[in-house]
């Protein structure tokens, strides 16, 4: 019984790190703005690319990625949120 505990406690901290990850990529589709701000973008094939143009505050908050290094710029443009 106690693999199987462990066994799903392993699991059960994978999931719950997917749904923060995914809430994070929500949060950064609704703040399309902050594409703008430099950042450092991860690829699916573990290339890192620089994006965006503006220099970020210096307040030390991440922005326009998530942990895992993904951003909206990674989708393609038909997917992104439209331009105002």
């Amino acid at each position: 019984m106690t693999g199987r505990l462990a066994r799903g406690m392993v699991w059960l901290r994978q999931f719950a790190a997917t749904q923060r990850e995914l809430e994070e990529r929500r949060r950064l589709l609704d703040r399309p703005w902050e594409e703008d701000l430099l950042h450092w973008h991860r690829d699916a094939d573990g290339t890192v690319t620089l994006h965006g143009e503006v220099p970020p505050p210096r307040d030390g908050r991440r922005r326009s990625t998530t942990p895992e290094g993904w951003c909206p710029g990674s989708l393609p443009r038909a997917r992104r949120a439209p331009e105002p």
